[in-house]
Protein backbone atom coordinates (compact mmCIF):
# COMPACT_ATOMS: atom_id res chain seq x y z
CA UNK A 1 0.00 0.00 0.00
CA UNK A 2 1.98 3.01 -1.05
CA UNK A 3 1.88 6.10 -2.69
CA UNK A 4 4.90 7.42 -4.71
CA UNK A 5 5.70 9.96 -7.50
CA UNK A 6 8.52 10.33 -9.70
CA UNK A 7 9.42 13.10 -11.56
CA UNK A 8 11.47 12.51 -15.27
CA UNK A 9 15.21 12.16 -14.86
CA UNK A 10 15.02 11.33 -11.52
CA UNK A 11 17.31 8.61 -9.68
CA UNK A 12 15.01 6.70 -7.07
CA UNK A 13 16.73 4.00 -4.80
CA UNK A 14 14.12 1.77 -3.53
CA UNK A 15 15.93 0.05 0.12
CA UNK A 16 14.45 -2.90 2.72
CA UNK A 17 15.18 -5.79 3.44
CA UNK A 18 14.25 -8.99 1.49
CA UNK A 19 10.07 -9.50 1.19
CA UNK A 20 9.40 -6.15 2.31
CA UNK A 21 7.51 -5.65 -1.03
CA UNK A 22 10.18 -3.61 -3.37
CA UNK A 23 10.93 -6.15 -5.84
CA UNK A 24 7.01 -6.27 -6.13
CA UNK A 25 6.86 -2.75 -7.21
CA UNK A 26 9.14 -3.43 -10.12
CA UNK A 27 6.95 -6.22 -11.08
CA UNK A 28 4.20 -4.22 -11.27
CA UNK A 29 5.67 -1.71 -13.21
CA UNK A 30 5.90 -4.03 -15.83
CA UNK A 31 3.07 -5.72 -15.55
CA UNK A 32 4.25 -9.27 -14.56
CA UNK A 33 1.08 -8.41 -12.74
CA UNK A 34 -1.58 -5.53 -11.93
CA UNK A 35 -2.81 -3.94 -8.80
CA UNK A 36 -6.24 -5.27 -7.48
CA UNK A 37 -6.31 -1.42 -6.46
CA UNK A 38 -5.29 1.61 -7.29
CA UNK A 39 -3.36 2.37 -10.29
CA UNK A 40 -0.09 3.17 -11.74
CA UNK A 41 0.30 5.99 -14.15
CA UNK A 42 3.35 6.36 -16.89
CA UNK A 43 3.69 10.33 -18.14
CA UNK A 44 0.22 10.60 -16.82
CA UNK A 45 -1.28 7.25 -18.77
CA UNK A 46 -2.49 4.46 -16.81
CA UNK A 47 -0.36 1.68 -17.31
CA UNK A 48 -2.86 -0.74 -17.75
CA UNK A 49 -4.05 0.96 -20.76
CA UNK A 50 -0.79 0.92 -22.64
CA UNK A 51 0.12 -1.84 -25.09
CA UNK A 52 3.05 -4.48 -24.23
CA UNK A 53 5.38 -2.53 -27.14
CA UNK A 54 4.63 0.86 -26.00
CA UNK A 55 5.41 -0.19 -22.10
CA UNK A 56 8.49 -2.18 -23.84
CA UNK A 57 9.43 1.18 -25.49
CA UNK A 58 8.84 3.14 -22.25
CA UNK A 59 11.51 1.10 -20.05
CA UNK A 60 14.74 -1.43 -19.86
CA UNK A 61 15.44 -3.58 -17.08
CA UNK A 62 18.41 -5.14 -15.78
CA UNK A 63 17.13 -8.00 -13.71
CA UNK A 64 19.02 -9.58 -10.73
CA UNK A 65 19.72 -12.70 -12.58
CA UNK A 66 21.60 -11.99 -16.26
CA UNK A 67 20.31 -14.86 -18.17
CA UNK A 68 22.68 -14.81 -22.00
CA UNK A 69 22.04 -17.45 -24.43
CA UNK A 70 24.70 -19.95 -25.83
CA UNK A 71 25.17 -17.75 -28.60
CA UNK A 72 27.46 -15.05 -29.77
CA UNK A 73 28.27 -11.54 -28.13
CA UNK A 74 26.59 -9.95 -31.00
CA UNK A 75 23.65 -11.92 -31.12
CA UNK A 76 22.96 -11.25 -26.93
CA UNK A 77 23.27 -7.80 -27.54
CA UNK A 78 21.01 -8.12 -30.28
CA UNK A 79 18.70 -9.21 -28.09
CA UNK A 80 17.97 -5.57 -26.82
CA UNK A 81 18.31 -3.50 -30.50
CA UNK A 82 17.58 -6.01 -33.31
CA UNK A 83 18.58 -2.94 -35.37
CA UNK A 84 21.90 -1.70 -33.98
CA UNK A 85 25.32 -2.04 -36.08
CA UNK A 86 28.80 -3.73 -34.71
CA UNK A 87 29.73 -0.03 -34.35
CA UNK A 88 27.18 0.97 -31.88
CA UNK A 89 27.41 -2.38 -29.83
CA UNK A 90 30.86 -1.71 -29.87
CA UNK A 91 30.65 1.81 -28.78
CA UNK A 92 28.28 0.09 -25.66
CA UNK A 93 30.66 -2.37 -24.67
CA UNK A 94 33.50 0.37 -24.06
CA UNK A 95 31.42 2.32 -22.45
CA UNK A 96 30.56 0.18 -19.93
CA UNK A 97 33.96 -0.47 -19.63
CA UNK A 98 33.43 -4.52 -21.78
CA UNK A 99 36.06 -3.73 -23.96
CA UNK A 100 38.16 -7.05 -23.16
CA UNK A 101 35.24 -8.72 -24.70
CA UNK A 102 35.81 -7.38 -27.94
CA UNK A 103 39.79 -9.20 -28.48
CA UNK A 104 40.14 -11.94 -30.07
CA UNK A 105 36.45 -13.23 -31.55
CA UNK A 106 34.87 -9.36 -30.81
CA UNK A 107 31.41 -9.76 -31.24
CA UNK A 108 31.71 -12.93 -32.92
CA UNK A 109 32.99 -14.45 -29.32
CA UNK A 110 31.00 -17.57 -28.44
CA UNK A 111 29.17 -16.94 -24.92
CA UNK A 112 28.01 -20.08 -23.03
CA UNK A 113 25.01 -21.21 -21.79
CA UNK A 114 24.33 -18.32 -19.16
CA UNK A 115 28.03 -16.72 -19.76
CA UNK A 116 30.06 -19.03 -17.35
CA UNK A 117 33.31 -17.80 -18.37
CA UNK A 118 32.52 -14.39 -17.34
CA UNK A 119 32.65 -12.79 -13.59
CA UNK A 120 30.20 -11.65 -11.62
CA UNK A 121 31.26 -7.83 -12.75
CA UNK A 122 30.79 -8.65 -16.45
CA UNK A 123 27.87 -10.04 -16.49
CA UNK A 124 25.84 -7.44 -15.08
CA UNK A 125 28.24 -4.85 -17.62
CA UNK A 126 26.45 -6.60 -20.48
CA UNK A 127 23.18 -6.57 -18.92
CA UNK A 128 23.52 -2.61 -18.36
CA UNK A 129 24.80 -2.76 -21.80
CA UNK A 130 21.85 -4.01 -23.21
CA UNK A 131 20.03 -1.39 -21.29
CA UNK A 132 21.95 1.29 -22.79
CA UNK A 133 21.04 -0.30 -26.06
CA UNK A 134 17.20 -0.71 -25.73
CA UNK A 135 17.59 2.99 -25.14
CA UNK A 136 14.19 3.48 -23.00
CA UNK A 137 13.59 6.97 -21.09
CA UNK A 138 12.65 4.53 -18.03
CA UNK A 139 15.41 2.23 -15.79
CA UNK A 140 14.15 -0.46 -13.58
CA UNK A 141 17.47 -2.03 -11.69
CA UNK A 142 16.79 -5.34 -9.79
CA UNK A 143 19.15 -5.65 -7.10
CA UNK A 144 22.26 -4.84 -9.68
CA UNK A 145 24.96 -5.43 -7.79
CA UNK A 146 23.84 -8.30 -5.43
CA UNK A 147 26.34 -10.75 -5.00
CA UNK A 148 29.73 -8.89 -5.71
CA UNK A 149 32.45 -7.96 -3.38
CA UNK A 150 32.65 -4.17 -2.27
CA UNK A 151 35.24 -3.16 -4.88
CA UNK A 152 33.51 -4.31 -8.22
CA UNK A 153 29.90 -3.19 -6.44
CA UNK A 154 31.06 0.38 -6.66
CA UNK A 155 32.39 0.31 -9.96
CA UNK A 156 28.86 -0.67 -11.22
CA UNK A 157 27.27 1.89 -9.20
CA UNK A 158 29.82 4.33 -10.60
CA UNK A 159 29.33 3.11 -14.19
CA UNK A 160 25.23 3.24 -13.17
CA UNK A 161 25.89 7.02 -12.24
CA UNK A 162 27.77 7.65 -15.43
CA UNK A 163 25.84 6.55 -18.27
CA UNK A 164 22.40 6.79 -16.78
CA UNK A 165 22.88 10.16 -16.35
CA UNK A 166 19.74 11.68 -18.29
CA UNK A 167 17.77 8.01 -17.76
CA UNK A 168 14.74 8.26 -14.80
CA UNK A 169 16.23 5.27 -12.75
CA UNK A 170 14.44 3.50 -9.82
CA UNK A 171 17.02 1.05 -8.72
CA UNK A 172 15.57 -1.70 -5.84
CA UNK A 173 18.46 -2.55 -3.12
CA UNK A 174 19.01 -4.14 0.16
CA UNK A 175 22.39 -2.49 0.21
CA UNK A 176 23.41 0.55 1.43
CA UNK A 177 26.47 1.45 -0.70
CA UNK A 178 26.19 4.65 -3.07
CA UNK A 179 23.18 5.39 -2.16
CA UNK A 180 24.36 8.98 -2.13
CA UNK A 181 23.95 9.63 -5.48
CA UNK A 182 20.35 8.99 -5.53
CA UNK A 183 17.82 11.93 -5.64
CA UNK A 184 15.70 9.91 -3.25
CA UNK A 185 15.71 7.08 -1.23
CA UNK A 186 12.62 5.31 -0.21
CA UNK A 187 12.61 2.93 2.79
CA UNK A 188 10.35 0.22 2.71
CA UNK A 189 9.25 -2.21 5.07
CA UNK A 190 6.59 -4.73 5.06
CA UNK A 191 4.74 -3.40 1.80
CA UNK A 192 4.64 0.50 3.05
CA UNK A 193 6.76 3.13 2.43
CA UNK A 194 8.40 4.24 6.21
CA UNK A 195 10.59 6.91 4.85
CA UNK A 196 11.81 9.31 2.07
CA UNK A 197 14.18 11.78 0.91
CA UNK A 198 17.48 12.55 -0.03
CA UNK A 199 20.94 10.59 1.60
CA UNK A 200 21.40 13.35 3.78
CA UNK A 201 17.58 14.14 4.58
CA UNK A 202 17.70 10.76 6.02
CA UNK A 203 20.04 10.71 7.91
CA UNK A 204 19.33 14.01 9.74
CA UNK A 205 16.63 12.26 10.66
CA UNK A 206 18.14 9.49 12.45
CA UNK A 207 15.60 7.21 11.53
CA UNK A 208 15.38 3.41 9.77
CA UNK A 209 18.13 4.58 7.00
CA UNK A 210 20.44 5.83 9.86
CA UNK A 211 20.22 2.66 11.86
CA UNK A 212 20.69 0.59 8.89
CA UNK A 213 23.82 2.96 8.23
CA UNK A 214 25.43 2.77 11.88
CA UNK A 215 25.60 -1.04 11.71
CA UNK A 216 27.94 -0.85 8.72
Amino acid sequence: NISLQIAAGEHIAILGRTGCGKSTLLQLLTRAWDPTQGEILLNDQPLSQLSEATLRQAMSVVPQRVHLFSATLRDNLLLAAPDADDTALCTTLEKVGLEKLLEDGGLNSWLGEGGRQLSGGELRRLAIARALLHDAPLMLLDEPTEGLDAATESQILHLLAEVMREKTVLMVTHRLRGLARFNQIIVMDNGQIIEQGSHADLLAKQGRYFQFKQRL
